[in-house]
């Protein structure tokens, strides 16, 4: 634990902690650490390596996850369109040479989907406009579910910006989108549960933010929770993109495809749940 003194007050946070840890391997381990959710003042999670300290602040940090590396795979190819798995700590709009659909979140792995052209780009959007498109997550969030099975159907929006994003919650309906989400209990202990989700809606974060409202955040997210009943040291945020299904654009046939569990995700849910 590090303590800020009067004369350290307005250091941005990664010069406070190069100056007071002499024994850390490097200034870049150190920004790892804060990227990777490892830092803490006065027990929040800081992931801004500018952060301004201030007077009295206490300020724990400890060495980041071991980078895990994924190779970049392709669930489903056509001359049409093709779908990834995608590997958690990659932006959507990093994939090279085709049209991004949808997007899911840096922190969040899972079946993504890509046009090849304008005009398969067109096609696509208009299935996900007629809510053609259904989709399917898992995710590992904080405490012990209760309910087996239940519907959240409310409107969400921007309810604050800061730097680098912006936080989102149940607003007035003139003042967001509806948002809907269908959630299973699929396995559960006393400090966290697995459960399936399938939004019948794509707001920005809005799993993230249903779950949040209804006592459960994501494990390792954070942005929406500040405080977490089960002590396992997730990663990233616990959420995964499990499957996408849609009637092809060219086709007409139905396209179902399944994203495989990563490394990460799957050594979550057996520490936890035991499988």
């Amino acid at each position: 634990m590090l303590k800020v003194g009067p004369e350290e007050r307005g250091q941005t946070l990664l010069s406070f902690l190069k100056k007071n840890l002499k024994d850390y391997p490097s200034v870049k381990a150190i920004k790892r650490a804060i990227d990777a959710k490892q830092c803490r003042i006065n027990g929040r999670v800081e992931t801004f390596s500018t952060h301004p300290v201030k007077t009295g602040d206490n300020i724990e940090i400890t060495l980041a996850f071991e980078k895990v590396s994924y190779s970049l795979q392709v669930l489903y190819e056509d001359e049409y369109l093709i779908l990834y798995n995608k590997p958690p700590n990659k932006t959507s709009e990093s994939f090279p040479n085709h049209i991004l659909v949808h997007r899911l979140d840096k922190d969040t792995s899972g079946v993504i989907l890509f046009a090849k052209t304008p005009k398969i780009e067109k096609l696509l959007i208009e299935l996900f406009t007629k809510r053609l498109v259904e989709k399917h997550y898992l995710a590992i969030c904080d405490g012990r579910v209760k309910q087996e099975k239940w519907k959240i159907d409310n409107f969400l929006g921007k309810k604050a910006a800061y730097q680098g994003g912006a936080i989102y919650g149940r607003v007035p309906q003139d003042k967001g989108k509806r948002a809907i989400s269908y959630f299973e209990r699929l396995k559960t202990c006393e400090t966290a549960s697995l459960v399936e989700v399938q939004p019948v809606t794509g707001r920005t974060h809005q799993i993230r933010v249903h779950l949040k409202e209804n006592g459960h955040p994501v494990l390792g997210d954070w942005q929406y929770g500040r405080h977490f009943k089960c002590t396992y040291q997730a990663p990233r945020q616990m959420l995964h993109a499990l499957k996408i299904s849609f009637p092809h654009p060219i086709t007409g046939e139905i396209l179902s495809v399944k994203a495989p569990l990563l490394k990460d995700f799957l050594q979550a849910e057996k520490a936890l749940f035991g499988s």
